[in-house]
């Protein structure tokens, strides 16, 4: 993904959020390591209360071929982890 798109929907989610009054930090992690290494290893250098991730229903063999971020982020996180279909 282009960087600037992905700053500019940042900043919206950002903007959403402190409309409504809720505390948000956002962030771009570019660090050679796949998605879920990245958020595990962020959240655990920040001392991260808790991660909340949106999933997408998969099959077994679908999670098998493709790998899956959030199974990664569940199971290998430090913190609590909330997933949200």
């Amino acid at each position: 993904m282009d960087l600037d798109k992905v700053e500019k929907q940042l900043a919206y989610v950002k903007e959403t959020m402190d409309a409504e009054g809720i505390d948000c930090e956002t962030h771009i992690l570019v660090r050679g390591l796949t998605p879920g290494e990245d958020i595990v290893e962020f959240a655990a250098d920040k001392k991260v209360d808790e991660i909340i991730i949106g999933i997408e229903k998969k099959s077994k063999v679908g999670k098998l071929l493709f790998g899956s971020n959030a199974q990664y982020i569940i199971l290998q996180s430090a913190c609590p982890v909330v997933s949200v279909k």
